[in-house]
């Protein structure tokens, strides 16, 4: 009984062991960010990806609440920096939380904990000592010399400051919306290219570039009315149909009025020619028509009927 006992107690540690390791070097692949309240009200996320190039998306997210309701504000154009930042500009107070979304290539995924901003605290300048003669290299007049001072721990609120140089500024991005529809979004290092394309290769035109909206104005082609060679109106008010080859054909013609409401339809039709009086129609205006030969639509068109025949 006693070996089992003894068994057990250290199957039981090396368990725990190996869930600490783990546990820990989990640890050190989550992303490291700050969170820092700036002139403004703006806040400044910085961040460490250790990640690299297995970084497949990198978005920030924001919330009210510091475990759920978060919603993505941005996803960084480039992921696979080391060292990187975001201003977010756009909180109206900085009563928010913030965390990191990251997704990599091998499909999986992982949050960083949630962090509210904290106010940014400049550094202290350091004390420097007083060297009247800098001939003069008697250690007596150093009370640190020979002394290495230690190495200052880089902290997250000091991290854009010291990775200066090496942080790369997010590249700006622009909303592309097309009457209320948003369809696009753009980088601004592409935005010249876009322009010459809307310009060479469509009929739309940008109406406007606001700070982060570009809006364009959709190419509406002039509606011309082309009288049906098939199906028309004459000067009495009667609706012609003439149909070649109407007895080897399987003629269909289906009428709606102006706002597509479908009216009635005519099958089997076996004259060449066929007359409908104006009373099938029950009112002067416009009216819309689709001609079929064996549910194969040959024309969609128009014709109007005036109030005077």
């Amino acid at each position: 009984m006693a070996s089992i006992n003894c068994k057990t107690r250290i199957f039981v540690t090396v368990l725990i062991v190996l869930f600490l390791d783990f546990n820990a070097h989990g640890q050190d692949t989550l992303p490291s960010f700050s969170a820092v309240i700036r002139s403004g009200n703006k806040v400044l996320i910085s961040w460490t990806n250790l990640f690299g190039n297995k970084t497949k998306q990198l978005s920030i997210q924001r919330s009210r609440d510091s475990l759920r309701q978060f919603k993505t504000i941005v996803s960084i154009p480039d992921p696979t920096v080391l060292l990187n930042g975001y201003v977010d500009n756009k909180s109206t107070d900085s009563n928010y939380y913030y965390r990191l979304y990251i997704l990599l290539d091998s499909g999986r995924y992982l949050f960083s904990p949630s962090r509210k901003p904290t106010k940014y605290i400049p550094p202290t300048p350091k004390k420097q000592i007083d060297n009247p003669d800098p001939s003069n290299k008697n250690k007596s007049n150093y009370p640190d010399a020979g002394v290495v001072p230690p190495r200052p721990v880089l902290t997250e609120v000091d991290l854009p400051n010291k990775a200066k140089g090496q942080m790369k500024e997010p590249e700006k991005t622009y909303t592309i919306k097309k009457g209320s529809l948003i369809v696009d979004n753009l980088k601004e290092s592409e935005l010249k290219r876009f322009r010459d394309s809307v310009s060479l290769k469509t009929k739309d035109t940008i109406s406007s570039i606001s700070k982060d909206t570009i809006f364009i104005k959709p190419f509406i082609p002039k509606d011309v009315y082309k009288l049906s060679k098939y199906i028309f109106p004459d000067k009495t008010g009667l609706l012609h149909i003439e149909l070649p080859d109407a007895q080897k054909r399987k003629y269909q013609i289906r009428f709606f009025d102006e706002n597509k409401t479908f009216l009635f339809e005519v099958k089997n039709i076996r004259d060449p020619v066929l007359l409908l009086d104006k009373a099938n129609f029950e009112h002067a205006g416009w009216f819309l028509f689709e001609l079929y030969d064996d549910y194969t639509l040959i024309e969609k068109n128009r014709f109007f009927i005036g109030k005077d025949f």
